[in-house]
């Protein structure tokens, strides 16, 4: 039997300790976001939690004069309360300080936004009602940029397509990037200018889109939002091609929703238990015409040791790239036909969370490369997990 959220709000009881009056702040109790006291029936989030995971809403007020929840509508995934404080085992409260890094707590509330909760019986006398949660997004897992293949239709929400404003008005979209918190999108230093554009710096970040025609009407419907600032690395120093790492901060924060949705950046050295990876962009998937792409595409590289890759790109050496540092990475396949290309320059390499396969991990950035899809010819990236420090400050000072 199926309860509307309208009969659910006439059937609960709930203990509510602190009564708050309409417009008073509250915190959600599941997400620990910040919200506002709220009628029932005009909070959407509320609802949409009950009808599709079954969530039941924190309440501000239940009585008999009127019913409030409190309602994050309007609220930012990042407006979370301070730490909550919870009683150990033997009933003494102690404040659970989270000592994981900013950047693996952001991840964790990400995460927790594509997880539905699914309701069933067991064949048993008497069953009581039981739940799970899965993953609920669009991502396909497909093991399948040169030698990839089109991505589907909001598989990869984080993507970013990175504009400067052409000599007709329009916007040409010349690198990719990663949007890793509602304002900040991760991409590479060398995407922070483009001198042969009407204007060298990049105006705006579209996101939410497939194909970057806007004639093709594919149902996706992309937002773009101005850059307010670009913040590059103190440590690039162009045309050298070290720390190739920069962050475009937003005018607005954008609101998350299916197809537009962050990443978690990788924190380990290593990666763990992954050999391969995702490479997305709007690049060239054609070498001999350089011809960026419309349709976003994805390709699936081998992840490959820096001093196995350092000795095969040695003929790539000069004053701007004198081999590997321990904070670029390399992948690519050795037998060629798949690889990044000109245009894919700050798009994200991804792996799918083992956890939540709608959550990626971006691991590295899109750098340089010497001969798109040759043999034996890897890309090399930048590693995400060395320049956390830095991001962390950028994106989330004082947290």
């Amino acid at each position: 039997m199926q309860v509307t959220f309208t009969a659910f709000l006439l059937l609960v009881v709930q203990d509510v300790t602190a009564q708050k009056n309409e417009g008073d702040s509250c915190v959600e109790e599941h997400t620990n976001i910040v919200g506002q006291c709220t009628r029932p029936e005009q909070c959407k989030a509320a609802e949409d939690d009950f009808q599709l995971n079954g969530i039941r809403p924190t309440f501000c007020e239940y009585t008999f004069r009127q019913v409030l929840v409190c309602c994050r509508d309007g609220s930012s995934i990042l407006q979370a309360a301070g730490d909550r404080r919870a009683a150990t085992v033997w009933g003494v409260a102690e404040n659970l300080a989270d000592k994981r890094r900013v950047s693996e707590r952001k991840c964790e509330e990400y995460s927790r936004a594509v997880v539905q909760k699914v309701d069933y019986t067991a064949l048993l006398p008497d069953p009581g009602t039981m739940s799970l949660s899965a993953a609920n997004c669009d991502y396909t897992g497909v093991e399948l940029i040169v030698g990839g293949e089109d991505a589907n239709q909001g598989e990869f929400p984080h993507m970013a397509a990175i504009g400067w404003v052409d000599y007709d008005d329009g916007y040409t979209f010349s690198c990719g990037g990663s949007l890793i918190s509602s304002k900040f999108v991760l991409t590479a230093g060398h995407c922070i200018s483009n001198p042969r554009a009407r204007y060298p710096a990049p105006a705006i970040v579209r996101l939410g889109d497939q194909n970057l025609d806007p004639a093709v009407k594919d149902g996706a419907n992309p937002i773009e939002v101005p850059i307010k600032t670009i913040h590059k690395h103190p440590d690039y120093v162009p045309p050298k091609r070290y720390n190739d790492i920069a962050l475009m901060e937003l005018a607005t924060d954008v609101d998350f929703e299916n197809s537009v949705r962050p990443a978690c950046l990788w924190s380990r050295p290593d990666f763990g238990d992954h050999t391969k990876a995702f490479a997305t962009g709007w690049g060239s998937t054609d070498p001999r015409t350089n011809q960026p792409a419309k349709e976003l595409q994805k390709v699936s590289l081998s992840l490959l040791n820096n001093d196995y890759c350092d000795k095969l790109l040695a003929g790539g050496r000069n004053r701007l790239w004198t081999g590997f540092a321990a904070s670029q990475l390399c992948a690519g396949e050795l037998r060629g036909g798949k690889d990044t290309c000109q245009g894919d320059s700050g798009s994200p390499l991804q792996v799918a969370s083992s956890d939540n396969q709608c959550i990626f991990h971006v691991i590295g950035v899109t750098s340089f490369g010497r001969l798109c899809a040759q043999s034996g010819q890897p890309a090399v990236y930048t590693r995400v997990s060395s320049y956390l420090d830095w991001i962390e400050s950028v994106v989330w000072p004082g947290e």
